[in-house]
């Protein structure tokens, strides 16, 4: 079946299990290489593994008792097809993370197992579910990264969040080896270093702690938890405790089973029942007033879903605006704040002691919370009491932030948060054939396909210019869009030349003119930027071809190299 493709494989698995026929093994291994693309050298453990488990002696974690009656068995693909109630599952996962955990259950210490899984493992990109899960006899199979089949698990519900429980019946087939890196229980991590996903040990200061709700989305209740932050000398991250947290301002804690999760784009400390929190004792950390200068944060340090943020800022602009949600009339009042890395918007729920005919005006922001429009921050300001205002400022008082614009190098803005206010320089890799005129909706102002918006369906729409291109600095690439004012300013033309150009010789002699013009060439772009899952996108206002100084670039070429 195999054309004799595996047969040094096959000779080598026999070696291990010499009572497993050829064909048997030679099936595994084409399933391997067919279904989950792994090849032979990297599925022959996985497939030892499981002849050596179908023929040991049936134990309590394995199999159920002959004398049993079989239940039927629940076979998923997906997480979100199970119920609260269901037991006997099948279904492959891969193990995100796994812990273990000393704990007293019915007055007996016992070791548990817990952890993350994520289901649809095969697929690289797709979508996929996490849960939580709780292993009552800990596998050594599962080790994270690994993907596995779990068979006779079943779903606990808590709180509206569900989770699977891994029985001393259950069984874990591995199908895939682990390929995660393991931080061995109990080791404490830097915030700075901290994974995205996880549980993790900490030790940190409490630099802030205050009680909230969380009201449940069908409106039976609410939750009380508090929120607060962690620093050490790393860095600093928020907490939220769903169960109570009665540690002061100051204290220096270990945190040992706290989930890190992202919100937004912000990560965040969960801690829980099994979490372990405890009084650390360590002299030479670092005290509070040197950890809380950590959290003044500038403008380009802002992540969608910051919250208690400190930050320093220059008020440029600000206006009071009335809306009307469920029929009463609201307030909200918002403007442009600026510091020396950049701008952002600024919002506030309650009338603030600024007076908008008496600006700039520096402030001091304190435990603020950041959520992103359009992808650009903007701060959020609850109360006045967040909010202090400075005699003097930080930085220079002649300088101009509303009109400011910040140099950065492409691959910072490729790989940090979304910018308002900044200027790269890069090599032009593209030209879109789309660069040119356009149609927008009348509605939205969305690009027309065919006459036709994805939300207002057929439409007349507005004429509009746009170029679109590619740049690269050889370290990242970001898709670049500039407006109808920087295009005909980087064309030196004005519109009706290149309405004219483009009627006159057709859009595809228009781009191949573009494209032999700019390509390899640097363009210097200046505007914001949009960093997503998606990638990053600068969307400029102004752009300009730069002249290279072959001599000088040839100098600095020497220089980096040390050459004469």
């Amino acid at each position: 079946m195999s054309d004799g493709q595996f047969d040094s494989y096959i000779v080598a698995v026999q070696k291990e299990c010499p009572d497993a026929d050829s064909e048997t093994i030679a099936a595994a291994f084409l399933k391997y290489q067919e279904d989950f693309k792994i090849p032979p050298q990297d599925s022959m453990r996985s497939i030892i593994r499981s002849l050596n488990s179908s023929k040991s002696v049936p134990s309590s974690r394995s199999n159920r008792s002959s004398s049993s009656t079989p239940r039927a068995t629940k076979k998923v693909e997906r997480l979100s097809e199970l119920k609260a109630d269901d037991k006997e599952i099948e279904i492959e996962v891969e193990i995100i993370s796994h812990n273990l955990r000393e704990q007293t259950i019915r007055g007996e210490q016992k070791q548990i197992a817990f952890g993350l899984l994520e289901d649809n493992p095969w697929a690289e990109n797709g979508d996929k579910n996490r849960w939580e899960y709780k292993d009552w006899a800990p596998s050594p199979n599962l080790a994270p990264g690994s993907i596995v089949r779990l068979e006779g698990v079943s779903v606990n519900e808590y709180q509206g969040k569900m989770s699977l429980n891994i029985n001393q019946s259950s069984r874990v087939v591995v199908i895939r080896e682990g390929t995660r890196t393991v931080v061995a229980p109990g080791e404490a991590q830097d915030i700075a270093a901290l994974p995205s996903d996880g549980y993790v040990c900490v030790v940190g200061r409490v630099l802030s702690s205050r009680e909230d709700q969380i009201h449940k989305k069908d409106g039976s209740g609410s939750i009380d938890i508090v929120r607060g932050r962690l620093a050490d000398e790393s860095g600093t991250i928020g907490f939220l405790s769903w169960e109570p947290f009665s540690h002061e301002v100051g204290a220096l804690l270990k945190i040992d089973g706290a989930q890190v999760r992202t919100f937004r784009d912000t990560p965040e400390l969960n801690f829980g029942r099994t979490t372990k929190i405890e009084l650390f004792h360590d002299k030479n950390f670092a005290d509070t007033d040197t950890l809380s200068k950590q959290t003044v944060l500038t403008i380009s340090d802002l992540r969608d879903g910051s919250r208690d943020v400190d930050t320093v800022v220059q008020i440029t602009e600000w206006a009071k605006r009335t809306f009307t949600k469920d029929g009463v009339e609201k307030y909200l009042w918002s403007g442009q704040i600026a510091d020396p890395t950049g701008r952002c918007r600024m919002s506030a729920w309650e009338d603030l002691p600024i007076d908008e005919n008496n600006l700039p005006l520096t402030v001091r922001l304190k435990g603020v919370r950041v959520r992103a429009w359009q992808g650009i921050p903007d701060i959020t300001v609850d109360n006045a009491g967040q909010v202090e205002i400075l005699e003097t400022s930080p930085w220079e008082d002649d300088v101009d932030f509303s009109t400011q614009t910040i140099e950065v190098a492409l691959n910072e803005l490729a790989t940090g948060a979304s910018r308002v206010g900044v200027s790269t320089e890069a090599i032009v890799v593209s030209v879109r054939e789309d660069s040119g005129f356009i149609q927008r909706c009348t509605e939205c102002r969305r690009v027309l396909r065919d006459g036709h918006c994805a939300t207002h369906d057929a439409n007349a729409g507005n004429t509009d210019v746009r170029m679109r291109l590619v740049m690269d600095d050889g370290l990242a690439s970001m898709s670049l869009l500039i407006n109808k004012e920087g295009s005909l300013g980087l064309l030196a033309m004005t519109e009706d030349e290149l309405s004219s150009e483009i009627n006159s010789n057709g859009q595809l002699d228009f781009v191949q003119t573009l494209r032999s013009k700019m390509l390899g060439r640097n363009i210097r772009a200046s505007g914001r930027t949009i960093v997503d899952e998606q990638g990053g996108m600068m969307l400029a206002d102004s752009a300009e071809l730069v002249e290279e100084d072959a001599e000088m670039k040839a100098t600095e070429i020497r220089a980096q190299w040390g050459a004469n």
